[in-house]
């Protein structure tokens, strides 16, 4: 009722607005021309009595008669056409107008809202918006305690710049404010802390978040760097080839797509919105996505357990409350346990187990499903580095390093003493363990792999100048 009142009035005012003026007009403007014509009737007669009386000659009076007459011909055209029009037929008009105005507008407003509108959308009492309000009031909390959380924990990082850590943790908690400028700076202070390929990483994401999804030099250079470091990085391909297609080469960011695609697990959270986005650009760019499909090929490993959550299962999560959303992942996960305990010999859908547990927030049982899958797969890289990474997270001290990582990485140095990650951990663990001439040859060829200015590579001529210096 009160939304009718207040429509009601502001027509009202829009209506009196309109005719207003048409109220107020004037019939002086019309009755001008007629005032003219008498005028002129007045001259012409003085004319003749002046005439009369002696006081004009009669070629000086004959050339006034003439002009003043010139003058009433000229006035009377005028009143014929502007000025003659009857003034009770333009007072009909203007009443004509504004009655149109007084009912058509409100009428074609209202025809308009049913239209367009929601007049059966009944009001919101306030009583009933208790959990809005509480959910926006919990919001508002969390972000005034990250908030708080920043400012203790810059002043201690005033204190111990080197807390790679602290740095580490100063950036992702900008990221959930969404400032992604000071979040990039906090994870590249991380970086030349030497946080390795994951820290550059969340770098250049905020460096592309903070330019709303430009990959700018700086961003491709910091994955162009992960890549060195970790050459099966998903994120890092990802953007990267998000970079080529921004350059305008479409074709070769669908392929580069494509082999990502290839490579990444089915059941990895990220794969329906890559899949999505090639098929929008293969649409916009008239690709033929089959043809390049067969020309890049399928290199997924193929696994024996379950493929994670199908269609209906992702469409029926949405519908859901998060927390029934995640009871229903938490099954799924389950499920998965429950069939490689039954067939452990499934290194793939380990691999898989360990990745949802990390999502979950669970690292110990994360660690106990990469734990499995390097045990059975002692020659497989990338299960090792899984391992190892679960074992060793970015932000984690040298101090905290636990015997099992450094055992781990030392398999991957026998496997191949050429990997990256193996040469960057190689390195950390001998120094750790005053091995310096080990730790500056490890370092010095990951260095010969790296561009001139990679953060890391700063980082890691700081540690070989530290090296010399000891």
């Amino acid at each position: 009722m009160m939304f009718w009142a207040v429509a009601g009035v502001l027509v009202l005012a829009a209506v009196l607005a309109l005719i207003a003026p048409l109220v107020r007009r004037r019939q002086t403007a019309i009755a001008r021309p007629h005032h003219g014509l008498a005028v002129l009737k007045d001259q012409l007669a003085e004319i003749g009595r002046d005439r009369a009386a002696g006081r004009l000659a009669d070629s000086e009076a004959e050339a006034a008669r003439i002009e003043v007459e010139r003058r009433i011909l000229a006035e009377g055209d005028r009143l014929g056409t502007d000025g003659a029009t009857d003034p009770t037929t333009t007072r009909r008009t203007r009443f004509a107008v504004a009655a149109l105005i007084i009912v058509g507008l409100p009428v074609a407003t209202g025809l308009i809202y049913l239209r367009a509108g929601s007049p059966g959308m009944p009001d919101l009492p306030l009583s009933a918006r208790a959990d809005e309000r509480t959910r926006m009031a919990e919001a508002t909390q969390r972000q005034r305690g990250i908030m708080d959380m920043i400012q203790t924990l810059e002043q201690r990082l005033g204190n111990q710049p080197d807390d790679l850590e602290g740095w580490m943790l100063l950036g992702r908690s900008r990221l959930a404010l969404g400032d992604f400028e000071q979040a990039a700076l906090a994870f590249r202070r991380a970086s030349d802390l030497g946080g390795g390929s994951e820290t550059v990483g969340e770098m250049g994401e905020a460096l592309v978040r903070r330019d709303r999804g430009i990959v700018t030099p700086d961003a491709r250079k910091a994955f162009e760097e992960v890549l060195a470091i970790a050459p099966a990085d998903p994120r890092a391909r990802y953007y990267l080839a998000l970079a080529t297609l921004q350059s305008g080469d479409a074709e070769k960011a669908l392929r580069q797509w494509l082999e990502l695609a290839a490579d990444t697990p089915p059941d990895a959270p990220w794969r329906g919105g890559l899949m999505q986005r090639i098929e929008d650009v293969a649409t916009e760019n008239d690709v033929d996505l089959a043809a390049m499909r067969e020309q890049v090929g399928d290199r997924r490993p193929i696994a024996s357990g379950p493929r994670g959550p199908s269609q209906e299962d992702v469409a029926a999560a949405q519908a859901m409350s998060s927390e029934d959303r995640l009871a229903m992942i938490r099954g799924m996960v389950d499920g998965l346990q429950a069939r490689l305990d039954e067939d452990p010999s499934d290194i793939d859908g380990w691999l898989r187990l360990g990745r949802s547990w990390q999502v979950l927030g669970e690292p110990e049982k994360s660690v106990s499903a990469y734990r499995q899958a390097a045990e059975r797969a002692p020659d497989r890289v990338d299960a090792q580095l899984d391992y190892a990474r679960a074992l060793f997270p970015p932000g984690t001290a040298n101090r905290a390093m636990p015997e099992a990582f450094i055992q781990t990485i030392a398999r991957v140095r026998e496997i191949d003493p050429e990997n990256p990650e193996g040469l960057f951990f190689g390195g950390m663990i001998a120094a750790r363990k005053g091995d310096a001439e080990t730790a500056r040859e490890l370092w010095s060829k990951l260095l010969e792999r790296l561009p001139g200015d990679s953060p890391i590579r700063d980082a890691i001529e700081k540690r070989l100048t530290t090296l010399g210096e000891g």
